[in-house]
């Protein structure tokens, strides 16, 4: 557990220490994949989850079904919603990390307890000589990321309003969407449709989910043995040392490369036990 929040803490840091040529070189990044790409790469994820299409009955109780949606999801709704959620998950992660212990011990090389005996005071000291803005940079942090995500999440509103008129669509029948669409015209309806989908952003939900968070993150403990048991009854990865003959020409063929060559292409396979499944454990 206390790997798991160091590398939550370690990404955090590092979103907060990014130097802005780094920053820069990110948002370049990011500005030099065309409208087309990005267009292929929404296709290919839409790939990932396959429905069904709706039945000609399931297409006429869309309308029906849209009108339900938009009493719970109005026009800007989502992106205050998620941009809420964001602010109440990632505001006390970054306050927990950015405690003068915490930070001293990430921008100062010293043994493991060499702060213990100092006062609060002193290590407020040595925190202001290094940061003179550590009590602005978390809100500066958060309230970028929020606003950023906040829009991210505007830019899904009417997709999500689309996949949930479908689903209600799908899920209830003409006559059940009439009963939901008579409840919401009531005032303990008109208040439901408009709290429910906000309800999963309440502090309540968020304190019992954190709570739940070391009992869920124990159910990993197993996961390097489990994860061996199941490989173990599959053929091996192969390398290039593993292919004969015919299959490196084969190869080579396929992918337009001297033999001579193929050997510096193929990579070896990743054992199971690799550091990306022990860093969760």
């Amino acid at each position: 557990m206390k790997r798991f929040v160091m590398a939550g803490a370690a990404g955090l840091m590092l979103l907060a220490s990014a130097p802005a040529s780094a920053q820069a070189e990110d948002t370049a990044a990011g500005e030099d994949l065309t409208g087309e790409q990005l267009a292929e790469f929404g296709a290919l994820m839409g790939q990932v989850f396959q429905t069904e299409p709706l039945t000609a009955t399931q297409e006429a109780r869309l309308p029906q079904a849209r009108a339900l949606v938009e009493t719970m999801m109005p026009d800007g709704f989502y992106g205050q919603m998620m941009g809420d959620v964001m602010d109440k998950m990632m505001r006390p992660m970054m306050t927990m990390f950015s405690t003068p212990d915490f930070i001293l011990a990430a921008r100062l090389s010293l043994e493991d307890g060499a702060l213990d005996d100092l006062e609060e005071s002193e290590k407020a000291e040595l925190l202001e000589m290094l940061d003179p803005a550590h009590d602005r940079r978390v809100d500066a942090i958060i309230n970028v990321l929020t606003g950023q995500m906040a829009g991210m999440f505007e830019v899904m509103e009417d997709p999500m309003r689309d996949g949930l008129s479908k689903a209600y669509a799908v899920r209830f029948d003409q006559d059940q969407l009439a009963d939901i669409g008579a409840f919401f015209a009531t005032p303990t309806g008109e208040i439901y449709a408009r709290e429910q989908m906000a309800l999963f952003a309440d502090p309540q939900v968020m304190q019992a989910s954190m709570q739940a968070l070391p009992a869920m993150m124990s159910g990993f403990g197993d996961m390097e043995a489990t994860m061996k048991e199941a490989m173990a009854s599959l053929p091996k990865e192969r390398s290039y040392e593993d292919l004969d003959t015919a299959q490196r020409r084969r190869m080579a063929q396929l992918l337009g490369l001297d033999v001579d060559s193929l050997a510096e292409v193929v990579l070896p396979p990743k054992p199971v036990e690799s550091e990306g499944v022990d860093a969760g454990m």
